[in-house]
């Protein structure tokens, strides 16, 4: 019996996704993913991580992302590299990594006269916090106190819901000193505006979709999960649940590689992805609906390990459509979100898989406050 505990245990701890849910659905208020973070944090204390963790940490260079923006067009990574500048701003919206690899989604009236700032080097640490690694987590808190005062920062927007959760909840739990800065949601904001048409007329979309709701949508605040339901009724799209959705909807994909035991086994990513895709297409909908960055990269990988070839768009390029706009990812005739899934499966394969059978392991450097001029993506 005992045995078979531990290796219940084991499975458990190598298979979470760090998603979170598990402290929503206790009845007891146990807080179960605390109990694992830390499981985890110690793991890594006494062992470090693999080799072929270094493809995903956001301050690793190279790493997945920094292979993404290279390959932008000419105009987008112009626009990634003047969003780094440190020029002082009371209000703007901050990019967190996610919408750094997707930059053509702010090409847009939605985002008309909005000061944008961030940089890959000012990442949230989000992917920190979920596998248990608290030291990284507490000098990304310390970097990004030192960036916000220094721009003087007041009111913040965000389009990523797990910054928002970071930037509100997490951080200031390892030091963060956020006092007087206000952090809001993006999307509130456009809701707002559509209601009283200060961006033109709304042209209803015909379709229907199933929404992907990220796993910081449980935590972040109340009901968050109505705010993108709300946007998409505003424009006509009806919302057609998937089996699994809010606060019981599965991470995108790339929580599969959270864990100690995992460190972003492929594997384990593709398998974790696969599951959300299938999820979706047990209900019948025009499309997949996304309002993470993130989960677009790892919804559009999904369907390559599905196999399944329904589209998935994220909420501002479906906002952009009813604004009568074309999305970025139709112009140039590029098929972006194919694109971005095969840039980020080629590039797991060229990174990672040589380093699977290595037995090398390696503990995170310090984060110093102010970053490497060469990281300034």
């Amino acid at each position: 019996m005992g045995r078979l505990l531990a290796g219940q245990r084991t499975r458990a701890l190598r298979a979470c996704t760090s998603c979170l849910a598990c402290n929503q659905f206790c009845p007891e208020d146990c807080r179960p993913a605390n109990l694992i973070l830390d499981r985890w944090h110690s793991a890594y204390v006494q062992e470090g991580l693999p080799a072929r963790t270094t493809h995903f940490l956001p301050h690793a260079r190279p790493n997945f992302r920094t292979g993404i923006v290279a390959r932008l067009p000419d105009d987008e990574r112009a626009a990634v590299i003047r969003w780094r500048r440190d020029e002082p701003a009371r209000e703007f919206l901050y990019t967190g990594c996610n919408l750094i690899t997707t930059p053509y989604l702010t090409v847009s009236r939605l985002f008309e006269g909005v000061e944008i700032r961030g940089g890959l080097d000012y990442c949230c640490g989000e992917m920190l916090f979920r596998m248990g690694l608290y030291e990284a987590v507490e000098q990304v808190a310390c970097r990004l106190t030192h960036w916000f005062q220094r721009l003087g920062a007041k009111r913040v927007y965000l389009v990523c819901t797990a910054g928002l959760n970071m930037l509100r909840n997490v951080l200031p739990q390892f030091g963060a000193d956020f006092g007087g800065i206000e952090f809001l949601p993006y999307l509130q904001v456009l809701l707002h505006q559509l209601k009283r048409g200060a961006l033109g007329e709304i042209r209803p979309l015909d379709m229907t979709v199933t929404v992907q709701d990220s796993c910081h949508t449980r935590i972040v605040e109340p009901r968050f999960a109505d705010l993108p339901r709300q946007l998409l009724e505003l424009i006509g799209v009806k919302v057609r649940e998937a089996s699994l959705h809010r606060d019981e909807q599965l991470c995108c994909g790339i929580g599969g590689g959270f864990s100690h035991a995992s460190a972003y086994h492929p594997i384990d990513v593709l398998l974790s992805a696969r599951a959300t895709s299938r999820n979706h297409g047990r209900t019948p909908a025009d499309a997949t609906c996304v309002y993470c960055s993130g989960c677009l990269e790892m919804m559009s990988v999904a369907r390559f390990a599905n196999p399944n070839r329904r589209p998935v768009f994220h909420l501002l390029e479906l906002l952009q459509m009813a604004l009568g706009e074309t999305p970025g990812r139709h112009r140039r005739g590029l098929a972006r979100q194919d694109a971005l899934a095969v840039e980020f499966v080629l590039g797991t394969i060229r990174r990672q898989f040589p380093r699977l059978p290595s037995r090398e392991r390696f503990w995170l450097p310090e984060l110093p406050l102010e970053p490497d001029p060469a990281e300034a993506i």
